[in-house]
């Protein structure tokens, strides 16, 4: 939907009012904004009641990555601390460097992984759990109490496409509490770099 405001060449034709053009103007872009099936864009506001305890100031770091090999990345586990409880609605990495690609996002349980697998590789390898193979709770909203740890834990698909010379930095993480959607930045770096045989391949 679209308003086009112009001068008319007809003498006979009266132009609108200054203050019915301006409330014209504002109607159209609400309607653009709240109309069913358009996305809200920018009308979350920027959160606090977050913590990403001790992981948001770990360094986590693989320096024998191979071209080509894939690793889930876990997102720090946040805490509400505030007094009323919300809901975790995504997360993501924002930082993400030339020579590596996040091929996807998912949500599991601290349980089904016996805590937070930082860094693991993909497939299940090493006796690691396979996150492919979990219950992805990504997409659903996800219940932080009033002053608690949740139990779940967002993680990242990242494959090693080359060269390496930057981390994985800046987790973004979007909630509701109440009527109103939020979003807030968390420290967490990953390093990862290709070891000698990749290296050696590509010089």
């Amino acid at each position: 939907m679209a308003v086009t405001m112009r001068a008319s060449s007809t003498p006979s034709r009266k132009r609108l009012p200054l203050a019915v053009a301006a409330a014209v103007a504002t109607l159209t872009a609400l309607w653009v904004l709240f109309a069913p099936g358009i996305r809200h864009v920018g009308v979350d506001a920027e959160g606090h009641a977050l913590d990403g305890n001790l992981q948001s100031g770990m360094f986590v770091f693989n320096d024998h990555a191979q071209i080509g090999s894939e690793y889930w990345v876990a997102l720090p586990p946040v805490s509400n601390t505030s007094k009323k409880p919300l809901m975790l609605l995504d997360a993501k990495i924002t930082h993400v460097p030339k020579g590596l690609k996040v091929v996807e996002y998912r949500a599991v349980s601290a349980k089904d992984t016996e805590g937070h697998a930082l860094i693991i590789s993909t497939g299940g390898k090493h006796g690691m759990p396979d996150l492919a193979k979990l219950h992805d709770y990504a997409g659903q909203p996800i219940e932080v109490k009033s002053k608690t740890e949740s139990d779940f834990y967002y993680s990242a698909r990242v494959r090693v496409t080359g060269r390496v010379h930057e981390n994985l930095t800046g987790c973004r993480f979007w909630y509701r509490q109440g009527s109103t959607k939020y979003h807030q930045d968390l420290g967490c770096t990953t390093e990862i770099r290709l070891g000698p045989h990749s290296r050696s391949r590509i010089e």
